[in-house]
């Protein structure tokens, strides 16, 4: 596996390539992670373009689970499950320019 870019290599590559300064590119960055906290942070079911035509981010709420017993299938002995409330998940789509470069 290649090494992943950090937050600040890529900073730095956006501000070489735009000429802007690292400073700037920063302030864009923290503010559309605060952006995202904020739309996704809402009630009900939400979706952020995190970067517009590159990335969506859908909010997905998860039904609770009961407690109870079941069979585990690899061992085939019955076993206590724990419940497990409510919760809500982030999950990240790429889009059209992505899909594209993924195959």
């Amino acid at each position: 596996m290649a090494n992943k870019m950090t937050k600040g290599q890529i900073v730095t590559s956006i501000a070489e390539k735009t000429g802007l300064k690292r400073k700037q590119i920063a302030a864009v960055f923290d503010v559309l992670a605060a952006l995202a906290k904020q739309e996704l942070g809402k009630k009900g079911p939400g979706e952020f373009a995190i970067l517009p035509g590159m990335v969506k981010a859908k909010v997905r709420t998860k039904a609770a689970v009961p407690a109870g017993k079941w069979i585990n299938p690899f061992t085939k002995q019955e076993e206590i499950r724990k419940a497990k409330p409510a919760k809500r998940v982030v999950r990240l789509a790429a889009l059209k320019a992505l899909k594209g470069i993924i195959g």
